[in-house]
């Protein structure tokens, strides 16, 4: 029960002795969320004999954090090959690993510099929380040009 024990909910008119009938129940979960439950007697509307309960429930959404991620889909790829090449061969020519700390050495040489690149070269997105994430420039074009396609249609209908 989210109301207080010991609160009187109701005044009989006979008596005027105050008892309590009426309960506020609901679920471990939902009680995590009320933040006041309580009578409210000078709220009492003429001729009731029931005391109005006022609750108050935090329902606010959890904000969720966007976070910038990676466009891929607007990458130059042809830049982004070309950098790379450029980047390679900066380093020294490839040789055999014989040990773990030279692959791990090489393999951070290698993460580090396509780090940088991705950083570079691969634009970000913030994206927006009502974003359909299956929507692409491609059916933007396509939507305007079966727009386009409709308004012209619609012209020439007679």
């Amino acid at each position: 029960m989210t109301l207080p024990e010991q609160l009187p909910t109701l005044c009989a008119h006979s008596t005027g002795n105050y008892t309590r009938v009426d309960n506020v129940f609901c679920s471990e979960d939902l009680t995590e969320h009320i933040l006041t439950c309580n009578t409210i007697p000078s709220r009492r509307p003429v001729c009731t004999d029931h005391i109005p309960i006022h609750t108050i429930i935090d329902v606010r959404t959890p904000y969720v954090d966007q976070r910038t991620r990676w466009n891929w889909a607007q990458t130059d790829w042809k830049r982004f090959k070309e950098r790379t090449k450029e980047e390679i061969d900066k380093r020294p020519p490839a040789r055999e690993l014989n040990t773990i700390d030279e692959f791990n050495d090489t393999l951070k040489t290698l993460d580090d510099m396509f780090t940088s690149l991705i950083d570079e070269l691969v634009p970000k997105a913030k994206p927006s929380p009502y974003q359909r994430r299956w929507w692409n420039i491609q059916l933007t074009e396509m939507k305007k040009r079966a727009g386009n396609l409709a308004n012209k249609s619609h012209r020439k209908r007679h």
